[in-house]
């Protein structure tokens, strides 16, 4: 295996100093993984069943609470069915520790055992919960104002919090400046990490009887959950496992909306305003052509949604039995647009992903309601 720069075409020896190409550009870990279903792990009940597709096998994970294969319910909604992946029920409450349990086994087998995380809450909250059960020393940057629920997570399991003034991207850059002695492992740039993340495509192949759904709907902000969909759905074409991609819908909020504005080929520089969905408040990706890129390979889309819209989903899915976070909600904000605009059909067979836990932002939730 080998870090690869798709910018510049560097490559690099995997590291756990080496986070980001000397270009800037991200890095991408040269591994393709293969998945038939003779390969699942049976006996298994975690995301490590699928482990024969991760650089990191499932003999070589010592740190772990069994995170994984959570539900996949089917719901009735404004006379569409659609399937929820319900990630807010991953052990610390979001889809961040698919990820983090990848790239904490990772650097645990090489030995590293203190950690500096940049965050705008879940994967802060993430890399505390599985550091706490690993005992690897654990300092997070977030910003100022991160919900109390995410705050109060990080601070139990004993991480150092520092919280920061400022946009997401001054966040990151105080955390790069401050590993003192420690590995900067931001998710937003470790190779490993939507390695991880992919392990959500698995799931729902499976969960739907090894067939994959038409349509993906999930929140984009660094877009690491677009990649990992994209990644482990490409994995299973290549095995012969599914005969087509699904579409993939991105969704952001007005506020916040880089990708969606390359993708319609409006103008990336504007000045970002605050948003409800903070897990997806970040100007621009890191991976931002590569996002967008694979979006249009699957020929789904990217929409771009407001902060009412987003708070309306965030009740009308809490009538349905589902308390999840307002970054979470801009996904059924997303899904109310596709189908007002008829731009998915009932006939086609959608899934949604709930990225993180409603009791996380309870602080913020009270003060919509």
């Amino acid at each position: 295996m080998k870090y690869v720069c798709k910018k510049c075409e560097n490559i690099y020896a995997p590291n756990p100093e080496v986070i980001k190409c000397e270009c800037g550009g991200a890095l991408w870990l040269d591994y393709e993984g293969k998945l038939k279903k003779s390969d699942i792990h049976q006996n298994d009940f975690t995301m490590w069943r699928y482990s024969a597709a991760y650089p990191v096998k499932r003999e070589d994970v010592k740190i772990s609470f069994g995170e994984g294969l959570t539900p996949f319910s089917t719901i009735d909604y404004k006379e569409y069915e659609i399937i929820v992946k319900q990630d807010n029920l991953m052990p610390t409450g979001s889809f961040k520790d698919r990820g983090v349990a990848m790239v904490t086994n990772y650097l645990n087998n090489l030995g590293v055992t203190k950690f500096t995380e940049d965050s705008s809450g879940n994967g802060g909250s993430a890399f505390a919960g599985y550091c706490a059960l690993g005992r690897i020393d654990c300092k997070i940057f977030v910003p100022a104002g991160t919900s109390e629920g995410k705050i109060a997570q990080m601070k139990v399991y004993g991480a150092n919090l520092v919280e920061v003034e400022g946009t997401r991207a001054h966040v990151a850059s105080e955390a790069m400046k401050s590993i003192d002695g420690s590995i900067y492992v931001g998710h937003n740039w470790h190779p490993f990490f939507v390695h991880g993340v992919k392990s959500v495509a698995y799931e729902m192949w499976e969960q739907n009887g090894f067939k994959a759904p038409d349509n993906v709907i999930c929140v984009a902000g660094n877009g690491s959950m677009i990649i990992g969909v994209y990644l482990g759905f490409k994995e299973l074409l290549d095995s012969d496992e599914i005969d087509r991609m699904p579409k993939i819908y991105g969704i952001q909020a007005d506020n916040y909306n880089t990708l969606y504005r390359e993708f319609v080929g409006d103008d990336i520089e504007f000045k970002p305003l605050p948003t409800i969905a903070e897990g997806i408040s970040i100007y621009k990706s890191t991976k931002h052509e590569e996002v967008v890129e694979f979006v249009k390979k699957t020929k789904g889309k990217f929409i771009s949604v407001t902060e009412d819209e987003i708070k309306n989903a965030l009740l009308e899915i809490g009538e349905k039995g589902f308390y999840i976070e307002p970054t979470s909600a801009a996904a059924f904000a997303g899904l109310n647009r596709l189908i007002d605009e008829k731009i998915i059909d009932k006939s086609e067979q959608t899934a949604i992903i709930i990225s993180g836990n409603g009791l996380k932002a309870t602080d913020k939730i009270m003060k919509l309601l």
